[in-house]
This record gives structure tokens, sequence and C-alpha cells, in this order.
């Protein structure tokens, strides 16, 4: 991950993270990990803290620093897997221009991450090991059998 990212701060169980986005203004983001239904496997959300304190998940605020912000939530998911090693973090982009996006990160940082981690592509339902030749909308991530060490 040689990208630039922010520092962030973590709450509860590291199920929640937030940094400052400081593109073109400063944004507030939070990174949730939902859990869902199914035993340790946990969705990934990323949106803007509003005023109020809820969380617009559907923001879109083109801080200029997106490369900075992925990187970001990359270095949040191995932190929030080193803390849960059993778990799988489901990304599933809510429309094309962002599958796209997460693709194009996920396949950036697969230099460092694949060596720790082991990404599935779903292919309408049927997962299958991340293809670079292929596009997906929908992503689990897990630790690899070596797991991280620190």
């Amino acid at each position: 991950m040689n990208a630039a990212f922010y520092e962030t701060e973590w709450y509860s169980e590291c199920l929640m993270f937030w940094f400052t986005s400081t593109g073109k203004e400063s944004i507030i983001k939070v990174i949730l990990f939902k859990p869902t239904e199914e035993f340790d496997v946990y969705e990934i959300a990323l949106g803007d803290l509003n005023p109020d304190g809820s969380i617009d998940l559907d923001a879109r605020s083109d801080n200029g620093d997106t490369e900075e912000v992925l990187s970001t939530v990359a270095k949040a998911v191995l932190f929030f897997l080193s803390d849960h090693i059993e778990a799988q973090v489901v990304i599933e982009a809510s429309s094309d221009s962002r599958a796209r996006l997460y693709q194009i990160a996920i396949k950036k940082e697969m230099t460092d991450l694949g060596n720790y981690l082991v990404i599935y592509g779903f292919d309408n339902e049927n997962p299958e090991v991340l293809r670079s030749d292929k596009n997906y909308k929908k992503f689990v991530i897990s630790l690899k059998e070596n797991r991280l060490e620190f």
C-alpha cells in the first residue's frame, strides 16, 4: 500500500473508523464494518459524517483525494481483519462506477495485499478468486491462512 492514507481513529471493537478527508475541503469520513446475519461476515460501508451525527452512505463528495481515501479504507480493512482473524469483509458497490473504482483500487493494492489476503469477486452469485481480466460488483476479503503478524 504505497499510496498516501489518512490517520484513522477507531471505535467499538474496530467496527467503526473515522478520518478527515482533506481534499478541496475537510470532510469527516466514516468506515463501518456492519455484522450480517452470517457468523463472522461483515459488510463495509463508507460515508460522510453529517452535522447531526448521522452518516450519509450515498455521499459523493468528489473531494479530490480518492486515492488517499481508498488507501485509508484498505488499511482499515487490514486492521479490522487483524483483530477479527476469522472474519470475511463484503464490499458491494452501489453503482457500476463505484464497482469500477473499487476494482481499480483492489487491483492496485494487490501487489502488497496479495501476500496477506484472499479476495473473491462475485460473478452474479458465484464467487471466484479475483481475476484482473474480469469486472465484479461484489467482493469478499479475508485473511490468508498465514495470517498477519505484527
